[in-house]
């Protein structure tokens, strides 16, 4: 992840010492917050089945969720952090920890957005620039506690970087505040088109007292403090997310304050709330607390959302927080069996027979082999197969529906998703719902011709027999 530290030319310490003096609050519930309403915890996951399908170019009806979505939002905002989709994605992230005196709480709080959200203009020198204004401001009761605004600069030296979709700016900021509730908003515009975003959350500032846990932080850069009197030096991972297949290891900071004797344990819940980890977490004693980094295996946290809770070994003090294993930033939001679905159109049955036939552990290193072997240009960052595919698959869900059946699944979608646009498309002026219309897709550069019917007149288009066993001779000389 590239981080707005890097791209700003700033250093972690000027940061950190700015963001210090800033009133400004953000993010999720942590510390001794309660889990947020609607978070994935015993019935309550994500959205999505965890349905199974035959991964075949026939009619078969796969089980669970049928529509792919590649919208993060909702998953994240049940999450309990602040979340906002296109067009101009946000993801925010807040973990509190202790000062020296219990009438404040450090709020440190990371907000995440890709390149691709702002505008960049080409200088003399060939580098590329953006400009980006952010506020935040934190209420109670109605009335306004603190407020901040500020300009940011981003610098990038390739056109590639313009062109990144993924999470490539942080901008982070560390305030003091007084425990209790308030109500968050930040706002985003870009400089160069105007657009912005605006996204609100209510969160609960914990109180630490001589005891108690910080929240446990994803982050991507920490220097462990010593104490509760020193600035906390660390830089979020604001989505919390890791890519199974790509990442081994999601780093999590911690602290414990109070007894420095004790001992912690981490326990990891998948999203039905069944606890799939239990193991000490090491925390080392620095000054008058613990801390330390957790590396939480992906392996371990399996695919989807996952509670990672530190609690004080034989103690009551426990703080939680949320993490998500996904595919990548142009997959869909997915269970592991979901995806299988997604991809029948561009795999073999006998490669995500594989996949299938893994286990939960061997999963993500099973998913990192798949993306390798179909791969057909793996000297670059992207797997553009994939996200053609993707691309053509969300296309024809819209294009092609047919009553109960979405677009990708039926014979027009799978022939779509499969061959792409036809070079030529005939279609005979026919009045609705007369019985037997057709329409006729010509590639050429297969020298293939697809006949489809509507036999009943209402928009049911089949392959004729004929073209049924010419698509499937193109379909699996694809596959193979």
């Amino acid at each position: 992840m590239h981080s707005i530290l890097a791209q700003h030319s700033s250093s972690l310490q000027r940061l950190f010492v700015a963001a210090a003096a800033v009133s400004i609050l953000s993010g999720c519930g942590g510390g001794r917050t309660a889990p947020p309403a609607g978070a994935p915890r015993g019935e309550q996951g994500p959205p999505g089945g965890s349905g199974q399908g035959p991964a075949v170019s026939g009619r078969n009806q796969p089980r669970g969720s049928l529509v792919p979505t590649f919208d993060v939002a909702p998953l994240y905002r049940q999450m309990g952090m602040i979340a906002r989709g296109l067009p101009f994605p946000v993801l925010g992230r807040a973990g509190f920890a202790a000062t020296a005196s219990p009438d404040s709480t450090h709020v440190i709080v990371g907000l995440s957005f890709a390149n691709t959200a702002l505008s960049f203009t080409r200088e003399a020198d060939n580098r590329f620039r953006a400009r980006y204004a952010i506020g935040m401001t934190l209420s109670r009761d109605g009335a306004i506690v603190a407020r901040t605004e500020t300009t940011e600069e981003v610098v990038v030296a390739a056109y590639r970087e313009v062109s990144r979709n993924e999470e490539s700016i942080v901008h982070q900021e560390i305030l003091d505040a007084a425990p209790g509730r308030y109500t968050l908003t930040v706002a985003v515009r870009d400089e160069g088109s105007q657009r912005s975003t605006q996204e609100q959350l209510v969160i609960d500032v914990p109180r630490y007292g001589v005891d108690g846990l910080s929240s446990p932080m994803p982050v991507s850069e920490v220097v462990p403090r010593r104490g509760r009197d020193a600035v906390p030096f660390l830089l979020l991972n604001p989505s919390g997310t890791a890519i199974a297949g790509r990442d081994s290891l999601l780093p999590i900071y911690v602290e414990g304050y109070g007894d420095t004797t004790r001992t912690y344990r981490l326990l990891i819940r998948n999203e039905k709330g069944r606890i799939i980890s239990n193991e000490t977490a090491p925390l080392t004693r620095r000054g008058d607390l613990r801390s330390g980094v957790i590396e939480v295996p992906v392996s371990r946290i399996g695919i989807g959302v996952a509670q990672l809770t530190v609690a004080v070994d034989g103690g009551t003090d426990s703080s939680s927080t949320y993490v998500f294993v996904g595919f990548g930033a142009e997959m869909p939001v997915a269970s592991f069996d979901e995806m299988l679905n997604f991809l029948r159109h561009f795999a073999a049955p006998p490669r995500l027979d594989r996949l299938r036939a893994a286990s939960e552990d061997e999963r993500p290193a099973a998913w990192a082999t798949f993306m390798r072997e179909t791969d057909d240009q793996p000297s670059t960052r992207e797997h553009e197969a994939l996200r053609m595919y993707f691309g053509r698959l969300v296309r024809a869900n819209s294009r092609f529906r047919e009553e109960a059946t979405p677009g990708w699944l039926s014979d027009r979608g799978r022939v779509f998703i499969t061959l792409g646009e036809p070079d030529q498309l005939l279609e005979p002026q026919i009045t609705d719902f007369q019985r037997n219309r057709t329409q006729v897709w010509e590639y050429q550069g297969q020298n293939l011709q697809l006949i489809f019917v509507d036999v009943t007149g209402t928009g049911r288009w089949r392959l004729s027999t004929s073209s049924e066993a010419r698509f499937d001779q193109e379909y699996r000389r694809r596959l193979r």
